[in-house]
């Protein structure tokens, strides 16, 4: 679990990475991994699988490792109780999140953090229409289902990356029921955490963002802090432009 804080400015630094334009880049970026992520990128069936995993393992390394001043190999992770990603002895906070094309790294030295991406697929109505009754809170099934039929498909991805960054936040994933906490749906609303009868507190101590997206994506952020916030949005389609590569 972790603690909110509320009495420091935060700043976040946000990286969107195209994985299509990044996908030669595999090679590269290889020679940033550990050693085991060698062996497990090697254990993978589908080329397009061991590529994307490379590259998403490798900028994250990269991006901790300029932030702590090491080189990719140095940066050792630990994990919580359900995998959740994070740096021993480290004040620096930061998560991961792919999803088809796309990934987004997120970091802040202030809080803890979780993001999301999801592609924003067309499935038939009645196929969304039940896993929002699937995993949905009554609210927020409630406001997907005011909304005009048009709207709806979209309105459900917003507020799955809202409920899965939240997740994320607390190295959960899917590991809570979905229902048991309530975010904003329509993604004309600001992102917010409405509800949650797992850990009340956290209605007055996190805050929720949606971040700039590819087109037919979208991306959320929650962190552990109602401070202000300055995102620092960052897109990168080429080890070119992203100078920490080359810094490291």
């Amino acid at each position: 679990m972790v603690d909110i804080r509320v009495d420091v400015p935060i700043g976040v630094d946000v990286w969107q990475v195209s994985l299509e334009d990044l996908k030669n880049a595999d090679t590269s970026l290889f020679t940033c991994l550990s050693d085991t992520e060698k062996q497990r990128a090697a254990r993978f069936v589908f080329e397009r699988d061991r590529s994307r995993f490379i590259v998403c393992r490798g900028l994250l390394r990269a991006v901790l490792a300029k932030l702590l001043s090491l080189s990719p190999v140095e940066v050792t992770f630990n994990y919580g109780e359900k995998g959740k990603p994070h740096l021993q002895g480290s004040p620096l906070f930061f998560n991961l999140s792919p999803s088809n094309d796309q990934a987004c790294i997120a970091a802040c030295r202030e809080a803890a953090l979780g993001i999301d991406v999801e592609r924003i697929r067309a499935p038939t109505r009645h196929t969304w229409v039940g896993l929002a009754q699937r995993f949905f809170s009554t609210a927020e099934i409630a406001e997907l289902m005011a909304l005009p039929a048009s709207r709806q498909s979209e309105a459900f991805f917003a507020c799955w990356t809202r409920k899965e960054a939240y997740l994320k936040l607390h190295g959960l994933g899917l590991g809570l029921p979905l229902n048991r906490f309530s975010v904003t749906v329509d993604p004309d609303r600001p992102a917010m955490l409405c509800s949650t009868e797992w850990r009340p507190k956290d209605i007055d101590g996190t805050t929720l963002y949606d971040l700039p997206a590819a087109p037919r994506y979208r991306s959320s952020l929650a962190i552990a802090s109602t401070a202000p916030v300055t995102l620092n949005h960052i897109s990168i389609s080429s080890l070119d432009s992203f100078p920490f590569f080359h810094e490291v």
